[in-house]
């Protein structure tokens, strides 16, 4: 796992109004979670930030140096990173600060590799399961995504967590073995509803024909009055 340098300002002050600022500026709130201590309020730079996840996404280790403070520099993972829900707009960053000799808990993305020979030869449909796992293991042993190959699915084929754990001693799966991460299911047939019967030429409807008859009786009746 690759390790970068990430420069943060400290700042003692919070709220709402802080942080409208700070975004106005082109930076972004975040805080700093300890292994023993209090946390630390920041502010990063936005560009700087999003850099990090483009090129090495949320599992990336971060030594973030803090200017201002104790001006200390922390081996830290990213926590969570708070989105708006309709902008995409990133409104705050949280950090864990962590050891190189000790485990820790991470989420990890899952990514799916191959043409399943279910979709490419018999017109199945593959289907993902979860987009991530949970894993413990150590820092340096974080990857940056975990990645299946299901090239081999034929329909009603799946992948499960179980599979593919052998393959991954660095690292302690945390999830129910038997989780569907992929499976073929088999192509969807789309059936036609039957059109009913057309009705005879020159048949009229039941109602139709007996509205016509009470008509008709309503006229004999006026000639014999």
């Amino acid at each position: 796992m690759e390790q970068f340098k990430l420069k943060s300002i400290y700042r003692d002050t919070s709220g709402k109004g802080v942080a409208r600022k700070l975004r106005a500026e082109g930076k972004l709130p975040a805080v700093l979670y300890g292994l023993k201590e209090d946390p630390v309020g920041l502010s990063i730079d936005e560009q700087e930030f999003r850099r990090v996840l483009r090129t090495h996404g949320e599992t990336a280790i971060v030594d973030l140096d803090i200017e201002g403070g104790e001006g200390k520099e922390y081996k830290t993972i990213i926590k969570e990173v708070q989105v708006h829900p309709s902008t995409g707009k990133i409104l705050h960053v949280d950090f864990q600060q962590i050891r190189s000799g000790e485990k820790i808990k991470i989420e990890v993305p899952l990514v799916l590799t191959g043409d399943p020979v279910g979709v490419k030869e018999m017109g199945g449909v593959l289907e993902h399961g979860p987009r991530s796992v949970n894993i413990r293991c150590l820092p340096r042993h974080i990857p940056e995504n975990i990645e299946i190959d299901v090239a081999a699915l034929g329909i009603h084929d799946a992948k499960r967590l179980k599979d593919i754990i052998a393959d991954h001693t660095d690292f302690e799966f945390l999830d129910d073995p038997e989780t569907t991460i992929a499976i073929v299911i088999p192509p969807r047939v789309e059936i036609e509803e039957e059109k009913p019967e057309e009705e005879a030429e020159g048949e009229e409807p039941e109602v139709i024909a007996k509205g016509k008859e009470e008509e008709g009786e309503k006229e004999a009746g006026s000639e014999g009055s």
